[in-house]
């Protein structure tokens, strides 16, 4: 691991480093080379570790191993629950609740299903918190409504959605419920079973695992059709050959969380914390992007912006002059013409806000000292960027 990289990395909330424990676990499965679909007995060590990792993400998520399926990442999972929920209705298109700040592999999935067969989508804007009001969900009911997906915690402003209230809604009316937990995975403990979502999708990357693997929950796998057809893997529900290494990844991962991630919420509050104390002292006008409420939003991620300083420029100047990684506002925009992003403009701020938006998100190997270096560089930046504003004025 590149430790210089890891001293300036905040953007944790696009992607963790791979932890040394789930590096050695992929390590080790190199030899696995065998189909783990054949019927062969070389398989076998291929089929039990499939079946240890099912387990492994079963407890983190707090499930059954048979409700879990593998897929390769998140946005496919999105995918595939949106779809195979939905397409079955392809002849009789109903309703659809979601918010104007999902992920755009949900809100791209939406869009392409109300384009192709007429599904109508009520889309729901946050507060300005950052968090949808339960009052608006329960509004937008519809007796055809056939599906709600709703974002667990935003990867923009870190804002937890009410997704315990939207679940209770959903069963309450028999109206399937679908979560993109990827955010959340790794910063809070959570419990499928107990929240009763129909489905929920994580990516292992976003929790110190390996890119490209993630998988779907399913409440009840047997009402669900496959997104990709042509094998039996995953018991026939996702066609393809199993990524042995990247499940090796997953397993340990999973199993990091269960044991770890109480550890790493406390270590995330604790930076997060010291970082506002740092930002409230600077000599900025600073202007927090949604809740920073510890009880309202994961304890690794802080949107804020800097009255009179572009997001973009600050970005990049820390990245080109002091190798510190952060990421702008417009990053998942949808809004990619005005490099605005989709999330805070539905949360009603003003575009020079948006446009001055930065999003630092930390993890485990963040520390105290890491933040420091952060604002103090961060406003050597901003300081030299308000003087050339002032300047060109």
């Amino acid at each position: 691991m590149d430790k210089n990289l890891i001293t300036g990395y905040f953007d944790y909330n696009a992607t963790t480093p791979i932890s040394e424990s789930v590096a050695e676990q992929m390590m080790s499965s190199l030899t696995l080379f065998c189909n783990a679909s054949s019927s062969n007995s070389a398989a076998q060590k291929g089929k039990s570790l499939i079946s240890s990792a099912r387990t492994n993400v079963s407890e983190m998520l707090g499930c059954s191993p048979e409700q879990i399926f593998f897929t390769s990442g998140g946005s496919e999972a999105n995918n595939w629950a949106i779809k195979g929920c939905l397409l079955p209705h392809g002849a009789s298109p109903g309703h659809v609740i979601s918010t104007t700040i999902e992920h755009p592999s949900v809100l791209s999935t939406l869009e392409y299903l109300a384009n192709s067969f007429g599904f109508d989508i009520t889309y729901l804007n946050p507060r300005q918190d950052g968090a949808i009001a339960i009052e608006d969900v329960r509004s937008a009911l519809r007796s055809d409504t056939q599906l709600i997906s709703v974002m667990y915690a935003n990867n923009e402003t870190g804002v937890i959605q009410p997704v315990e209230e939207i679940s209770t809604l959903a069963q309450d009316r028999n109206i399937k419920f679908h979560t993109d937990c990827v955010q959340i995975i790794g910063k809070k403990s959570i419990n499928l079973h107990k929240l009763g979502a129909d489905f929920a999708s994580f990516s292992a990357h976003k929790f110190y695992g390996p890119k490209g693997i993630g998988g779907l929950y399913i409440k009840s796998p047997e009402t669900l059709e496959p997104l990709i057809h042509g094998g039996g893997q995953e018991m026939g529900l996702r066609a393809g050959t199993e990524n042995l290494l990247a499940i090796a990844g997953l397993a340990q991962a999973s199993k990091d969380c269960v044991e770890e991630v109480t550890k790493w919420d406390t270590h995330y509050k604790e930076c997060k914390h010291h970082l506002i104390k740092r930002l409230n002292a600077s000599p900025f006008n600073v202007l927090f992007n949604g809740s920073t409420s510890p009880d309202k939003c994961v304890s690794n991620t802080i949107n804020f912006s800097i009255d009179g300083v572009r997001g973009e420029a600050l970005s990049a100047f820390l990245d080109k002059k002091y190798g510190i990684v952060v990421s702008i506002g417009s990053a998942c925009s949808n809004n990619k013409s005005k490099k605005l992003s989709h999330v805070l403009k539905s949360m009603g701020y003003s575009d020079e806000r948006i446009q001055g938006a930065l999003r630092v998100s930390f993890g485990r190997y963040t520390t105290k000292e890491n933040i420091d270096h952060f604002v103090d560089r961060l406003e050597q930046c901003a300081l030299k960027l308000l003087d050339v504003s002032m300047m060109d004025a």
